[in-house]
């Protein structure tokens, strides 16, 4: 019955918008707020703090250039996951692999410029809250994500 729901969906032609594809990845809004207060150093954590990331990211995300670069990451992890590339096994997430940092230094470049790609590299090595259960593409990409959100709201 589900399968049958879903499959009726996705032929329906009815769009999605990209919170609904990162609800489907396994992250809600609650959870990137969550990993951005993880790392935040030097300020009280607040409700009115997180409500501002919350806002930044919700910002950011109509911003086409980090819808792009989040869907890039979203639809490899899925072919990656399920195989679909016979010459591709990111399984235990290979040292080789780049091109994930390179998203997630794109999406927080893409938000708040250059001092948010430092503040990816400790999003990125320490992998806060729900970064640490995501795979090779996806932990990197909200990392960057939050990120630059992080960054963004304490540029004043």
């Amino acid at each position: 019955m589900v399968e049958n729901s879903k499959k009726a969906f996705n032929e329906s032609n009815f769009s999605k918008g990209i919170l609904d594809f990162i609800y489907e990845s396994g992250v809600t809004l609650e959870d990137l707020v969550n990993a951005g207060m993880e790392l935040c150093v030097g300020v009280e954590i607040s409700p009115e703090l997180k409500e501002a990331l919350g806002k930044q990211i919700l910002k950011s995300l109509a911003d086409i250039n980090v819808i792009a670069l989040i869907m890039a990451g979203i639809r490899v992890e899925e072919d990656f996951k399920h195989h679909r590339l016979r010459e591709v096994n990111v399984d235990d997430d290979p040292a080789y692999l780049y091109s994930d940092e390179v998203l997630g230094m794109a999406i927080a470049n893409q938000i708040a410029g250059t001092k948010a790609i430092f503040n990816f590299k400790r999003y990125d090595e320490l992998k806060p809250g729900i970064l640490s259960t995501l795979g090779p593409m996806l932990d990197d990409v909200f990392a960057g994500l939050v990120a630059g959100c992080m960054s963004k709201i304490f540029e004043e």
